[in-house]
Protein backbone atom coordinates (compact mmCIF):
# COMPACT_ATOMS: atom_id res chain seq x y z
CA UNK A 1 0.00 0.00 0.00
CA UNK A 2 1.50 3.29 -1.06
CA UNK A 3 0.15 6.79 -0.52
CA UNK A 4 0.40 9.24 -3.39
CA UNK A 5 0.89 12.97 -2.99
CA UNK A 6 0.67 12.67 0.79
CA UNK A 7 2.64 15.86 1.31
CA UNK A 8 0.28 17.83 -0.94
CA UNK A 9 -2.71 16.47 0.98
CA UNK A 10 -1.14 17.52 4.27
CA UNK A 11 -0.55 21.02 2.91
CA UNK A 12 -4.18 21.15 1.75
CA UNK A 13 -5.42 20.19 5.23
CA UNK A 14 -3.18 22.81 6.86
CA UNK A 15 -4.56 25.49 4.52
CA UNK A 16 -7.89 25.21 6.35
CA UNK A 17 -6.30 26.96 9.32
CA UNK A 18 -4.70 29.84 7.44
CA UNK A 19 -7.33 32.36 8.58
CA UNK A 20 -6.48 31.79 12.25
CA UNK A 21 -2.89 33.06 11.85
CA UNK A 22 -0.88 35.88 10.39
CA UNK A 23 1.18 34.88 7.35
CA UNK A 24 4.48 34.37 9.29
CA UNK A 25 2.67 32.54 12.12
CA UNK A 26 0.90 30.22 9.67
CA UNK A 27 4.27 29.11 8.29
CA UNK A 28 5.42 28.34 11.83
CA UNK A 29 2.16 26.50 12.55
CA UNK A 30 2.71 24.38 9.43
CA UNK A 31 6.30 23.77 10.51
CA UNK A 32 5.18 22.44 13.87
CA UNK A 33 2.54 20.08 12.48
CA UNK A 34 4.81 18.69 9.76
CA UNK A 35 7.68 18.57 12.25
CA UNK A 36 5.70 16.52 14.79
CA UNK A 37 4.67 14.05 12.09
CA UNK A 38 8.19 13.85 10.69
CA UNK A 39 10.06 13.57 13.99
CA UNK A 40 7.65 11.46 16.01
CA UNK A 41 8.98 10.95 19.52
CA UNK A 42 11.75 13.52 19.04
CA UNK A 43 9.20 16.30 18.60
CA UNK A 44 10.74 19.06 20.67
CA UNK A 45 11.44 22.52 19.31
CA UNK A 46 15.22 22.35 18.84
CA UNK A 47 14.98 19.03 16.94
CA UNK A 48 12.30 20.54 14.75
CA UNK A 49 14.47 23.50 13.85
CA UNK A 50 17.28 21.16 12.80
CA UNK A 51 14.96 18.92 10.76
CA UNK A 52 13.53 21.86 8.84
CA UNK A 53 16.84 23.64 8.36
CA UNK A 54 16.97 22.97 4.60
CA UNK A 55 13.28 23.20 3.76
CA UNK A 56 11.13 26.15 2.74
CA UNK A 57 9.70 26.09 6.29
CA UNK A 58 13.10 26.77 7.88
CA UNK A 59 13.01 29.25 10.75
CA UNK A 60 15.25 30.17 13.69
CA UNK A 61 14.83 28.66 17.14
CA UNK A 62 13.72 32.03 18.54
CA UNK A 63 10.90 32.20 15.96
CA UNK A 64 9.59 28.84 17.12
CA UNK A 65 9.77 29.71 20.82
CA UNK A 66 8.04 33.06 20.23
CA UNK A 67 5.28 31.31 18.29
CA UNK A 68 4.60 29.00 21.25
CA UNK A 69 5.01 31.52 24.05
CA UNK A 70 4.15 34.98 22.73
CA UNK A 71 2.57 35.14 19.26
CA UNK A 72 -1.09 36.14 19.12
CA UNK A 73 -3.20 33.14 18.15
CA UNK A 74 -5.98 31.26 19.92
CA UNK A 75 -5.87 27.48 20.46
CA UNK A 76 -9.67 27.27 20.83
CA UNK A 77 -10.21 29.03 17.48
CA UNK A 78 -7.88 26.63 15.67
CA UNK A 79 -9.51 23.56 17.25
CA UNK A 80 -12.96 24.95 16.35
CA UNK A 81 -11.85 25.15 12.70
CA UNK A 82 -10.67 21.54 12.94
CA UNK A 83 -14.11 20.51 14.27
CA UNK A 84 -15.92 22.31 11.43
CA UNK A 85 -13.77 20.62 8.80
CA UNK A 86 -14.16 17.24 10.53
CA UNK A 87 -17.95 17.54 10.16
CA UNK A 88 -17.63 18.76 6.56
CA UNK A 89 -15.20 16.03 5.47
CA UNK A 90 -17.24 13.19 6.97
CA UNK A 91 -20.56 14.76 5.91
CA UNK A 92 -21.97 14.35 9.42
CA UNK A 93 -25.70 15.03 9.32
CA UNK A 94 -28.01 16.39 12.00
CA UNK A 95 -29.19 13.75 14.50
CA UNK A 96 -26.18 11.52 13.80
CA UNK A 97 -24.74 9.68 16.79
CA UNK A 98 -21.33 10.98 17.86
CA UNK A 99 -19.30 10.23 20.96
CA UNK A 100 -17.19 12.52 23.11
CA UNK A 101 -14.49 10.46 24.83
CA UNK A 102 -12.81 11.68 28.01
CA UNK A 103 -9.64 10.41 29.65
CA UNK A 104 -6.61 11.66 31.54
CA UNK A 105 -2.93 10.88 31.13
CA UNK A 106 0.35 11.65 32.87
CA UNK A 107 3.34 13.14 31.08
CA UNK A 108 6.59 12.53 32.96
CA UNK A 109 8.84 15.53 33.64
CA UNK A 110 12.01 16.04 35.65
CA UNK A 111 12.33 19.83 35.94
CA UNK A 112 11.15 21.00 39.36
CA UNK A 113 10.49 24.54 38.07
CA UNK A 114 8.15 23.54 35.24
CA UNK A 115 4.76 25.12 36.07
CA UNK A 116 1.91 22.77 36.89
CA UNK A 117 4.00 19.72 37.73
CA UNK A 118 3.21 17.46 40.66
CA UNK A 119 3.30 13.90 41.95
CA UNK A 120 0.57 11.56 40.69
CA UNK A 121 -0.40 7.90 40.98
CA UNK A 122 -0.01 6.33 37.54
CA UNK A 123 -2.57 3.55 36.99
CA UNK A 124 -0.64 2.43 33.91
CA UNK A 125 2.34 1.65 36.16
CA UNK A 126 0.59 -0.13 39.05
CA UNK A 127 -0.03 3.14 40.92
CA UNK A 128 3.64 4.14 40.91
CA UNK A 129 4.36 7.72 41.95
CA UNK A 130 5.19 9.78 38.86
CA UNK A 131 6.30 13.41 38.71
CA UNK A 132 5.02 15.47 35.80
CA UNK A 133 1.90 16.92 34.22
CA UNK A 134 -1.57 15.43 34.21
CA UNK A 135 -3.76 16.22 31.20
CA UNK A 136 -7.48 15.83 30.72
CA UNK A 137 -8.05 15.02 27.03
CA UNK A 138 -11.19 14.84 24.92
CA UNK A 139 -11.78 13.36 21.47
CA UNK A 140 -14.79 13.21 19.16
CA UNK A 141 -15.66 9.87 17.56
CA UNK A 142 -17.87 9.47 14.50
CA UNK A 143 -18.14 5.90 13.23
CA UNK A 144 -14.45 4.86 13.12
CA UNK A 145 -12.95 8.36 12.76
CA UNK A 146 -11.43 9.88 15.90
CA UNK A 147 -10.64 13.59 16.22
CA UNK A 148 -8.69 15.02 19.21
CA UNK A 149 -10.89 17.83 20.49
CA UNK A 150 -9.41 19.53 23.54
CA UNK A 151 -6.81 19.37 26.30
CA UNK A 152 -6.81 20.86 29.78
CA UNK A 153 -3.88 20.83 32.21
CA UNK A 154 -4.74 19.62 35.70
CA UNK A 155 -2.43 20.91 38.41
CA UNK A 156 -2.20 20.23 42.14
CA UNK A 157 -3.35 22.70 44.76
CA UNK A 158 -0.81 25.41 45.47
CA UNK A 159 0.97 25.14 42.10
CA UNK A 160 2.42 28.53 41.19
CA UNK A 161 1.72 30.33 37.93
CA UNK A 162 -1.18 28.06 36.92
CA UNK A 163 -4.22 29.98 38.13
CA UNK A 164 -6.80 28.70 40.60
CA UNK A 165 -7.11 25.00 41.35
CA UNK A 166 -9.75 23.07 39.38
CA UNK A 167 -10.72 19.42 39.75
CA UNK A 168 -10.56 17.09 36.76
CA UNK A 169 -14.36 16.99 36.71
CA UNK A 170 -14.41 20.80 36.46
CA UNK A 171 -11.92 20.66 33.59
CA UNK A 172 -14.11 18.08 31.83
CA UNK A 173 -17.12 20.38 32.32
CA UNK A 174 -15.17 23.25 30.74
CA UNK A 175 -14.45 21.05 27.74
CA UNK A 176 -18.16 20.23 27.40
CA UNK A 177 -19.10 23.89 27.68
CA UNK A 178 -16.68 24.72 24.85
CA UNK A 179 -18.07 22.10 22.45
CA UNK A 180 -20.07 23.75 19.66
CA UNK A 181 -21.09 21.13 17.13
CA UNK A 182 -21.63 22.51 13.61
CA UNK A 183 -24.84 20.44 13.45
CA UNK A 184 -27.10 19.21 16.25
CA UNK A 185 -26.23 15.57 16.93
CA UNK A 186 -27.02 12.88 19.45
CA UNK A 187 -23.90 13.14 21.58
CA UNK A 188 -22.88 10.55 24.17
CA UNK A 189 -20.12 11.42 26.63
CA UNK A 190 -18.03 8.36 27.54
CA UNK A 191 -15.95 8.55 30.72
CA UNK A 192 -14.14 5.87 32.70
CA UNK A 193 -15.58 6.88 36.09
CA UNK A 194 -19.01 8.14 37.09
CA UNK A 195 -19.58 11.75 38.16
CA UNK A 196 -23.06 13.06 38.92
CA UNK A 197 -21.75 16.60 38.50
CA UNK A 198 -20.57 15.82 34.97
CA UNK A 199 -23.81 13.98 34.18
CA UNK A 200 -25.81 17.06 35.18
CA UNK A 201 -23.68 19.18 32.85
CA UNK A 202 -24.36 16.72 30.03
CA UNK A 203 -28.09 16.95 30.70
CA UNK A 204 -27.91 20.76 30.66
CA UNK A 205 -26.56 20.69 27.09
CA UNK A 206 -28.85 17.90 25.90
CA UNK A 207 -26.17 15.19 25.91
CA UNK A 208 -26.21 11.70 27.41
CA UNK A 209 -23.44 10.14 29.47
CA UNK A 210 -22.29 6.52 29.78
CA UNK A 211 -19.76 5.69 32.44
CA UNK A 212 -18.62 3.04 34.88
CA UNK A 213 -19.82 2.79 38.48
CA UNK A 214 -17.68 1.57 41.35
CA UNK A 215 -18.73 -1.77 42.83
CA UNK A 216 -19.66 -0.05 46.13
CA UNK A 217 -22.00 2.47 44.45
CA UNK A 218 -25.62 2.74 45.59
CA UNK A 219 -28.72 3.54 43.52
CA UNK A 220 -32.46 3.54 44.21
CA UNK A 221 -34.51 0.74 42.66
CA UNK A 222 -38.27 0.84 43.22
CA UNK A 223 -37.73 3.40 46.00
CA UNK A 224 -35.33 1.07 47.78
CA UNK A 225 -31.71 2.01 48.44
CA UNK A 226 -29.79 -0.75 46.63
CA UNK A 227 -26.03 -1.39 46.27
CA UNK A 228 -25.20 -2.20 42.65
CA UNK A 229 -23.28 -5.29 43.82
CA UNK A 230 -26.58 -6.61 45.19
CA UNK A 231 -28.17 -6.24 41.74
CA UNK A 232 -25.41 -8.46 40.33
CA UNK A 233 -26.65 -11.34 42.48
CA UNK A 234 -30.03 -11.45 40.71
CA UNK A 235 -29.10 -14.23 38.32
CA UNK A 236 -32.58 -14.45 36.75
CA UNK A 237 -32.17 -10.94 35.33
CA UNK A 238 -29.14 -11.88 33.19
CA UNK A 239 -29.08 -13.09 29.62
CA UNK A 240 -26.14 -14.45 27.66
CA UNK A 241 -25.09 -12.61 24.51
CA UNK A 242 -22.33 -12.96 21.95
CA UNK A 243 -20.82 -9.64 20.93
CA UNK A 244 -17.78 -8.33 19.04
CA UNK A 245 -15.82 -6.00 21.35
CA UNK A 246 -12.23 -4.75 21.43
CA UNK A 247 -11.40 -6.74 18.30
CA UNK A 248 -12.66 -10.07 19.71
CA UNK A 249 -15.84 -12.11 19.86
CA UNK A 250 -16.93 -12.22 23.49
CA UNK A 251 -19.55 -14.17 25.38
CA UNK A 252 -21.09 -12.00 28.09
CA UNK A 253 -23.90 -12.11 30.61
CA UNK A 254 -25.68 -8.78 30.85
CA UNK A 255 -28.62 -7.39 32.83
CA UNK A 256 -30.29 -4.00 32.77
CA UNK A 257 -32.03 -2.25 35.67
CA UNK A 258 -33.84 1.08 35.67
CA UNK A 259 -32.77 2.99 38.77
CA UNK A 260 -32.72 6.47 40.26
CA UNK A 261 -29.66 8.51 41.16
CA UNK A 262 -30.68 11.12 43.71
CA UNK A 263 -30.30 14.63 42.37
CA UNK A 264 -30.19 13.36 38.79
CA UNK A 265 -33.18 11.10 38.15
CA UNK A 266 -33.72 7.93 36.13
CA UNK A 267 -30.71 6.06 34.75
CA UNK A 268 -30.04 2.64 33.28
CA UNK A 269 -27.64 0.41 35.20
CA UNK A 270 -26.16 -2.34 33.02
CA UNK A 271 -24.20 -5.10 34.72
CA UNK A 272 -21.70 -7.04 32.60
CA UNK A 273 -20.24 -10.39 33.61
CA UNK A 274 -17.43 -12.12 31.74
CA UNK A 275 -15.53 -15.29 32.62
CA UNK A 276 -12.33 -14.66 34.56
CA UNK A 277 -13.00 -10.89 34.59
CA UNK A 278 -14.31 -8.54 37.24
CA UNK A 279 -17.99 -7.65 37.02
CA UNK A 280 -18.50 -4.23 35.46
CA UNK A 281 -21.25 -1.79 36.32
CA UNK A 282 -22.18 0.64 33.56
CA UNK A 283 -24.58 3.55 33.95
CA UNK A 284 -26.34 5.48 31.17
CA UNK A 285 -28.37 8.65 31.58
CA UNK A 286 -30.41 7.47 28.57
CA UNK A 287 -32.45 4.88 30.48
CA UNK A 288 -34.30 3.89 27.28
CA UNK A 289 -31.13 2.69 25.57
CA UNK A 290 -31.03 -1.15 25.25
CA UNK A 291 -28.47 -2.93 27.41
CA UNK A 292 -26.52 -4.23 24.42
CA UNK A 293 -26.24 -0.72 22.99
CA UNK A 294 -24.95 0.61 26.31
CA UNK A 295 -22.19 -2.03 26.28
CA UNK A 296 -21.32 -1.36 22.62
CA UNK A 297 -21.30 2.40 23.06
CA UNK A 298 -19.11 2.29 26.17
CA UNK A 299 -16.62 -0.01 24.41
CA UNK A 300 -15.79 2.89 22.05
CA UNK A 301 -13.98 4.60 24.94
CA UNK A 302 -10.88 2.44 24.47
CA UNK A 303 -10.13 4.41 21.28
CA UNK A 304 -9.02 7.45 23.26
CA UNK A 305 -6.55 5.26 25.15
CA UNK A 306 -5.06 4.16 21.83
CA UNK A 307 -5.02 7.79 20.71
CA UNK A 308 -3.06 8.84 23.80
CA UNK A 309 -0.58 6.04 23.16
CA UNK A 310 -0.09 7.27 19.57
CA UNK A 311 0.24 10.89 20.71
CA UNK A 312 3.04 9.89 23.07
CA UNK A 313 4.86 7.34 20.93
CA UNK A 314 4.34 8.79 17.43
CA UNK A 315 3.79 12.56 17.69
CA UNK A 316 5.82 13.92 20.61
CA UNK A 317 3.14 14.68 23.22
CA UNK A 318 5.66 14.25 26.05
CA UNK A 319 8.55 16.06 24.41
CA UNK A 320 8.01 19.73 25.28
CA UNK A 321 11.02 21.38 26.89
CA UNK A 322 9.91 24.76 28.22
CA UNK A 323 8.92 26.48 31.46
CA UNK A 324 6.38 28.76 29.79
CA UNK A 325 2.85 27.57 30.65
CA UNK A 326 1.27 28.95 27.47
CA UNK A 327 3.98 27.33 25.35
CA UNK A 328 3.29 23.97 27.05
CA UNK A 329 -0.45 24.22 26.38
CA UNK A 330 0.13 25.23 22.76
CA UNK A 331 2.61 22.40 22.21
CA UNK A 332 -0.03 19.87 23.30
CA UNK A 333 -2.70 21.52 21.11
CA UNK A 334 -0.38 21.32 18.08
CA UNK A 335 0.26 17.64 18.75
CA UNK A 336 -3.51 17.07 18.75
CA UNK A 337 -3.77 18.92 15.43
CA UNK A 338 -0.99 16.73 14.00
CA UNK A 339 -3.09 13.67 14.86
CA UNK A 340 -6.13 15.33 13.25
CA UNK A 341 -4.08 16.01 10.11
CA UNK A 342 -3.14 12.33 9.81
CA UNK A 343 -6.76 11.21 10.28
CA UNK A 344 -7.89 13.54 7.49
CA UNK A 345 -4.95 12.44 5.32
CA UNK A 346 -6.24 8.86 5.55
CA UNK A 347 -9.69 9.94 4.35
CA UNK A 348 -8.32 12.02 1.45
CA UNK A 349 -6.12 9.14 0.31
CA UNK A 350 -9.00 6.66 0.63
CA UNK A 351 -11.25 8.93 -1.47
CA UNK A 352 -8.69 8.61 -4.30
CA UNK A 353 -7.92 4.91 -3.85
CA UNK A 354 -10.54 2.66 -2.22
CA UNK A 355 -7.98 -0.15 -1.83
CA UNK A 356 -6.48 1.82 1.08
CA UNK A 357 -7.79 0.47 4.36
CA UNK A 358 -9.51 2.87 6.73
CA UNK A 359 -8.06 0.82 9.58
CA UNK A 360 -4.43 1.87 8.94
CA UNK A 361 -2.65 3.05 12.06
CA UNK A 362 -1.40 6.52 12.91
CA UNK A 363 2.14 5.12 12.87
CA UNK A 364 1.69 3.93 9.29
CA UNK A 365 0.22 7.29 8.23
CA UNK A 366 3.12 9.18 9.81
CA UNK A 367 5.55 6.84 8.04
CA UNK A 368 4.00 7.67 4.67
CA UNK A 369 4.47 11.40 5.24
CA UNK A 370 8.07 10.90 6.40
CA UNK A 371 8.81 8.77 3.35
CA UNK A 372 7.45 11.41 0.99
CA UNK A 373 9.51 14.14 2.65
CA UNK A 374 12.68 12.00 2.55
CA UNK A 375 12.04 10.90 -1.05
CA UNK A 376 11.62 14.52 -2.10
CA UNK A 377 14.88 15.54 -0.43
CA UNK A 378 16.84 12.56 -1.77
CA UNK A 379 15.40 13.00 -5.27
CA UNK A 380 16.43 16.66 -5.34
CA UNK A 381 19.91 15.74 -4.14
CA UNK A 382 20.36 12.88 -6.63
CA UNK A 383 19.06 14.99 -9.50
CA UNK A 384 21.56 17.67 -8.53
CA UNK A 385 24.31 15.06 -8.65
CA UNK A 386 22.84 13.62 -11.91
CA UNK A 387 22.51 10.16 -10.37
CA UNK A 388 19.73 7.76 -11.45
CA UNK A 389 17.94 5.65 -8.83
CA UNK A 390 15.33 2.90 -8.60
CA UNK A 391 12.14 4.06 -6.84
CA UNK A 392 11.25 0.61 -5.47
CA UNK A 393 14.67 0.15 -3.90
CA UNK A 394 14.47 3.62 -2.36
CA UNK A 395 10.98 2.92 -0.95
CA UNK A 396 12.19 -0.34 0.62
CA UNK A 397 15.20 1.39 2.17
CA UNK A 398 13.07 4.20 3.62
CA UNK A 399 10.59 1.76 5.16
CA UNK A 400 13.46 0.15 7.10
CA UNK A 401 14.92 3.56 7.97
CA UNK A 402 11.63 4.98 9.31
CA UNK A 403 10.30 1.86 11.04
Amino acid sequence: MRFRNAKQDVQFILSWFQGAFSSPSFKLFSSFVIGFIQLGKEGHTSSMVRSLARSFLARSLSSFTRFLGKNAWAVDKVLALALQNFFYTFKIQARSIVFLLLDDTIVKKTGKKIPGCGWYKDHAQNLANVFGHQWVLAALLYKQALMPLASRLYHPKGAKGCGRFQTKVTLAKRILQGVHLPRPCKLYVLADSWSKELALTCRKYGYHMISQLKSNSVVWVKETRTPVAQLASRSSAFREVSIFLYGKNKSLKIAKFTAVVKGLGLVAVVIVKEKRKKTRYLVSTNFLLPALEVVKFYAHRWKIEQMIKDLKQRLGLEDYQTRNLQAIQRHVALVLLSYFTLVLLKILQWSKDKSISLAVSIGFLALQVRKQILIERITVKLNTLKIQFNQNILDSYLEQLCA
